[in-house]
């Protein structure tokens, strides 16, 4: 058997994918995927930030309804054409280039909306500040994904969004208490800087980030991905202190690069990789449209149901724990079972929750609900990423997602709208009833289409829906 070509153009020389998957996961992948998991934080901090900005500039600026649903749904405007965008880029420039053109626009923007005068300046800046967010959102699981080998691939990235979902809990905590108060500016502008000033710190950081190999080989950057590999098998040996596994003899029978003709938007809608368009995009679709129909509107649908404000609060904090805890525990069983069955079982628990949750009595099951939907939606949420990364091609894996994710981000902007509207006509029951047949058609559909990922190379996954089926996996 022969080997894919790499960068010297030997005939027996091993692929870049195969190198990759081999190595020992230990400190230098742990180190990426920290920096890349703090990047996610601020992302849903931004996110989260918005409930807690309508809540305490409502009052004092006495907004309306359509003037606090602009200000929610500002951000997840700018994530849609952030991730629709910029997304496509990453796969033009590269990854690492990218990382660093978000952060800078999420930063300075966030920075400037600490000082908007006016809501008008604020929702514009929280838009800008969200293509930044969305463009790294899009960015963060195809990059770990194409660093960490197939045994801890799907651990590594739940690791990542562990850390991203942390923010929802610190916004809980210190949102309220730090709005409301006042040192040299308002509270709220204080929580805008201090996500700014956290980005800072992470540019800072990532400057060494390496350029994902995989990328570099699938443009036809064979030298550039060979050195790069080298140079993290060395630092990776000098760290274990232990030979490196050798790197396992495969066949190909496609060309290790694919030409700028071959990597349109058009080719995700063909035979092959339409199935997993078609899953992927109704997890980050359909499933955004549940999930925030239940996350974002908690306090208004306890309020329906006759809870007061602080008993809202109270609740929301207890939904907010499950978060983290979701995320942990997708990473903990990301290589147990199936990521598609998770994606599957997951949704159908959280809508079994939701109704609990709509049509539950009595404080102590709303309360259990509330967390079981906090909990079991972030376990999904965290195994989409996971799925989501692995499912495309290398020369479109960040216009993919990009796109599936930002088309959801597009449909979060409704929520503000649509939700509130529904319930001022419907009330709560509808909400619900609505979020738990999203899910559901959610699961049908990922059932029907989507294929499975877990233990399998990214090129293994790409190559067995292709049209023509290779018998083993190539670079591109």
């Amino acid at each position: 058997m022969t080997a894919t070509p790499h960068a010297t153009g030997a005939p027996d020389a091993p692929s870049p994918a195969a190198r990759l998957d081999r190595l020992p996961v230990g400190r230098w992948h742990w180190k990426l995927t920290v920096l890349v998991g703090i990047g996610a934080f601020y992302e849903y901090y931004e996110v989260f930030l918005g409930g807690v900005l309508a809540a305490v500039l409502g009052p004092l600026w006495q907004l309306n309804s359509f003037e606090t649903a602009s200000l929610i749904a500002s951000v997840f405007l700018g994530m849609f054409f952030g991730a629709l965008t910029l997304g496509r880029l990453a796969d033009r420039i590269g990854r690492r280039r990218m990382f660093l053109i978000n952060l800078t626009i999420y930063l300075f923007f966030s920075l400037v909306a600490a000082f908007a005068p006016n809501l008008w300046v604020l929702v514009a800046c929280r838009f800008i500040a969200g293509i930044g967010a969305g463009a790294e959102a899009a960015l963060i699981p195809a990059y770990l994904a194409e660093f960490i080998p197939p045994k801890r691939r799907g651990r590594h990235i739940g690791y990542a969004f562990t850390m991203a979902f942390l923010a929802y809990p610190v916004i809980t905590l210190i949102g309220a208490p730090l709005a409301g108060s006042h040192f040299l500016i308002d509270g709220w502008r204080w929580l805008l800087v201090i996500g700014s000033s956290g980005i800072l710190a992470l540019l800072w950081f990532r400057r060494g980030l390496p350029e994902s190999p995989r990328w570099l080989a699938s443009v036809g950057r064979l030298d550039e991905a060979d050195a790069l590999i080298t140079k993290i098998e060395k630092e990776i040996a000098e760290s274990t202190g232990k030979p490196l596994p050798p790197v396992p003899v495969t066949v190909s029978q496609a060309p290790a690069h694919q030409g700028e003709d071959r990597a349109r938007v058009s080719d995700l809608f063909k035979r092959g990789a339409r199935r997993a368009m078609i899953a992927a995009g109704a997890l980050w679709t359909l499933n955004v449209l549940a999930y925030y129909g239940f996350s974002s509107l908690t306090p208004l649908l306890l309020a329906d149901k006759g809870y007061d404000l602080k008993s809202s609060l109270l609740y929301t904090a207890v939904m907010a724990i499950g978060y983290p805890l979701g995320a942990f525990t997708a990473a903990l069983i990301a290589e147990r079972y199936e990521r598609r069955t998770v994606c599957i079982a997951t949704g159908l628990g959280t809508a079994a929750a939701g109704l609990f949750f709509g049509f539950g009595i009595g404080s102590l099951m709303i309360m259990a609900a509330g967390f079981a939907i906090g909990f079991l939606s972030n376990v999904q949420t965290s195994s989409i990423n996971m799925y989501g990364s692995e499912v495309f091609p290398t020369r479109l894996r960040t216009t993919a997602i990009g796109l599936c994710y930002g088309t959801g981000r597009l449909c979060a902007v409704a929520i503000p709208f649509l939700g509130i509207a529904i319930l001022d006509n419907f009330g709560g029951t509808a909400v619900v009833l609505l979020s738990v047949t999203l899910y559901v058609v959610t699961a049908v559909l990922v059932w029907i289409f989507g294929p499975k990922t877990t233990g399998k190379s990214l090129e293994e996954i790409t190559e067995e829906h292709r049209p023509s089926s290779p018998s083993v996996a190539t670079v591109a």
